[in-house]
C-alpha cells in the first residue's frame, strides 16, 4: 500500500512539471540573431495556450503552427508541425525560465534561443 501511494505522489508531481513547463512556455520569445543579416529582421515566437505557435517578422504574422508539450521522464520536447520543412521537428528545452528560452533539435541538428519580448 505504501508502494502505492509513493507512485501517486510521484505521478501527481511529473504532471503538475509538465503544467508549469508550459505556462512558462506560453507568451511571446524574441529569437536573438544568429548571423549579422538575422539583426535586419526582428522574428518573434508567439506560443498561446490553445498550442497554436504563431510567427512574427517585423510585428507582421508570417505564418502559424501547431505545438505539443511532450514530457519523457524528466526531459521536456516542443513538437512543432505544420510551421515549414525548416522549422518543423522535435525540440528539446535545454532552458526555460522568465526571461530565457533556448530549444535544440538534434535531427536536423538546430538551436534557437530566445529572450522574453518586450509585449
Amino acid at each position: 500500500m505504501r508502494y502505492f501511494f509513493c507512485l501517486l505522489i510521484i505521478l501527481a508531481t511529473f504532471s503538475s512539471c509538465k503544467k508549469s513547463k508550459h505556462n512558462k512556455l506560453i507568451g511571446r520569445w524574441e529569437l536573438l540573431p544568429q548571423y549579422a543579416i538575422d539583426t535586419l529582421k526582428k522574428q518573434v515566437y508567439e506560443f498561446d495556450a490553445a498550442n497554436t505557435l504563431i510567427r512574427y517578422t517585423n510585428d507582421t504574422i508570417i505564418d502559424t503552427a501547431n505545438y505539443e508539450l511532450i514530457q519523457e521522464f524528466n526531459k521536456f520536447y516542443v513538437d512543432i508541425n505544420e510551421l515549414d520543412i525548416y522549422n518543423d521537428g522535435d525540440y528539446y528545452i535545454e532552458k526555460l525560465n522568465k526571461e530565457v528560452l533556448i530549444l535544440q533539435c538534434y535531427s536536423p541538428f538546430m538551436r534557437k534561443e530566445f529572450m522574453k519580448a518586450v509585449e
